[in-house]
């Protein structure tokens, strides 16, 4: 399959929008680029995970590293929860083969929809928190304690360190192999639904969540890629505009997350996941029931 430069390098500048926003919310990148590949470039489903697993792994390499420097990423929680994602992963990547394109955009909207919800409802909960001390307040659980899932970060917008204790570790591990059978299945890295997961039920601030998954995404991504290698599906005119845009979006990114507030991370997260699942939804129902919703485009 041969694409023209045009296609290229209108890909590698749709790629750098995408590593931006992905670097800025903690999620790889994937569920934006996913979304733009299918809608505006019309490539098929499968393609786009499969470009946007690969690109994972550069932007996780881009980004994660620079929120390690910046001692915002949690390495001990980072290393527990990516067991569990890297089995889901594995489980999604193996459905994801035999899913019909349809499905899979079904499926991307939804997740899209409750992360946009998730997001909106806890829109000022970080900035409140901090400001009164509350995340270091928390007990830790039985497992939390014994693997010292606790840590302290600066925090450049609100001007001061924040200190936290991770708790609901059972939850989080569930919900880790859930975002991981998401990685695999949709080529999100699983970064949109960790965030979340571990800034609402883990007690971990937004931004040590959005580091911990950057940094999280690579592993989970590098054996989801695996599968779509030898099944056929990933193309080098699409994987090298997306993989070179992403990271240099996601440089830019890392750069400028530490410098917002919270509150303003969650209005930019919730703003692009209404706007990307009513798309996909539009497009899914289109491709299998013919019925044609009014779009945003």
């Amino acid at each position: 399959m041969y694409f023209g430069w045009t296609f290229v390098l209108a890909l590698l500048g749709s790629a750098v929008f995408a590593g931006f926003f992905g670097a800025l919310l903690g999620v790889g990148g994937g569920i934006f680029i996913v979304p733009i590949m299918v809608l505006l470039f019309h490539l098929h489903m499968k393609i786009a995970v499969a470009a946007s697993i690969v690109s994972v792994i550069a932007t996780s390499n881009a980004g994660g590293s620079s929120y390690v420097d910046q001692r915002i990423s949690n390495l001990r929680l980072a290393m527990f929860l990516e067991i569990a994602t890297t089995l889901g992963a594995l489980s999604g990547s193996v459905l994801a083969l035999y899913l019909r394109q349809w499905i899979m955009l079904l499926l991307f909207a939804l997740m899209l929809a409750y992360m946009a919800w998730a997001a909106f409802t806890t829109r000022n909960l970080d900035d409140r928190r901090i400001a009164q001390g509350d995340f270091a307040r928390v007990q830790p659980d039985r497992l939390s304690s014994f693997l010292d899932l606790r840590g302290t970060y600066h925090d450049i917008a609100a001007r001061q360190d924040v200190e936290y204790v991770a708790n609901g570790t059972p939850i989080g591990t569930g919900i880790s192999y859930f975002a991981g059978m998401a990685s695999g299945l949709l080529g999100v890295g699983g970064g949109v639904i960790k965030v979340s997961a571990m800034n609402r039920y883990m007690n971990v601030p937004m931004k040590v969540a959005v580091g911990t998954s950057k940094l999280m995404i690579g592993v989970t991504a590098a054996v989801s890629s695996i599968l779509f290698f030898l099944a056929g599906w990933i193309h080098f005119y699409v994987v090298a505009p997306v993989a070179v845009g992403t990271t240099a979006g996601a440089t830019l990114g890392t750069m400028v997350m530490n410098r917002l507030h919270s509150a303003i991370l969650k209005w930019i997260f919730t703003a692009l996941m209404i706007y990307l699942a009513y798309s996909m939804f539009t497009r899914a129902l289109a491709m299998h029931y013919h019925l044609h919703l009014p779009t945003l485009d």
